[in-house]
């Protein structure tokens, strides 16, 4: 199995500030990237949205998602907005970091937005994140049951399970394999030096998560869908860290490919 990999434009921020985003394309397509995803945050992207349609023709790079922040009850109707209108992208990943009103309204603005996502021929994901009203995996799959919708899914992202410690990868993955759209990985170690004073964002080559048992037990399911390289540390050179993210997952897939069995891991 070979998968599409993309980066999370985050990996463009740093401590000297935001790489323009001509210059994320041309480094990721340089490197043999196969897409990006690009960040609205709370509705006020530091991309130029307007440039996601061309994208594909001028760099060969898919715009694989569009990551968006809900703060329910404060910036709503901005975010359908953005959902409403994008052009060039056929996913949206929404992460939920704060609520006014709690589970019942953040419920009434999926609903609300599930007809814009079904008119528009688009993919809503919702994306598990530490230190947000939709923290685990667990609270996203519950979600997606709640509504039943064929193009209401869940993102898995490595760094944010793992920070969360909410274990059981191959029962976690299992649950999310009906609704799983999108995955995220990321090298990691529990610090409090780390993102949120929780984890650490690293190259797929360093940390103590192990990501060759994550991708084994993407395999193991059948996931067939681009997976995502995570950064956002403001340290060292972008391009350096990129690159060896991407030899690094190339180097896995290829061991798995050899392997004859990759259903030997004892699981926590």
């Amino acid at each position: 199995m070979t998968y599409p990999i993309h980066a999370l434009d985050s990996f463009f921020y740093t401590s000297m500030g935001v790489y323009q985003f001509q210059s994320q394309c041309e480094m990721l397509a340089e490197l043999g990237y196969d897409g990006i995803t690009v960040a609205a945050w709370g509705g006020t992207p530091y991309t130029d949205l307007s440039l996601l349609p061309t994208v594909k023709s001028r760099y060969g790079l898919d715009v694989v998602a569009l990551y968006a922040v809900l703060h329910e009850g404060r910036n709503d109707a901005i975010i359908r907005q953005i959902i409403d209108t994008v052009e060039g992208v056929t996913m949206i990943e929404l992460a939920v970091q704060t609520s006014i009103n709690g589970m019942p309204a953040i419920l009434r603005f999926i609903e609300s937005i599930l007809p814009i996502v079904e008119r528009r021929g688009l993919k809503l994901v919702l994306y598990p994140h530490l230190l947000h009203v939709t923290q685990t995996t667990a609270q996203v799959v519950e979600i997606c049951k709640y509504f039943n919708h064929p193009q209401l899914g869940v993102s898995f992202n490595g760094f944010h399970w793992y920070g969360s410690k909410e274990g059981k990868l191959r029962e976690r993955l299992n649950n999310m394999k009906p609704w799983l759209m999108q995955v995220v990985l990321s090298g990691s170690s529990i610090s409090p030096l780390g993102w949120g004073q929780i984890a650490t964002m690293e190259p797929l080559d360093r940390g103590s998560l192990d990501n060759f048992v994550i991708l084994s037990e993407l395999h193991r399911i059948g996931y067939t869908g681009s997976i995502g390289v995570l950064g956002w540390d403001y340290a060292g050179d972008v391009y350096t860290k990129l690159q060896r993210s991407l030899t690094t997952f190339h180097a896995m897939e290829e061991r798995i490919n050899r392997l004859t069995s990759v259903d030997g891991f004892q699981l926590a």
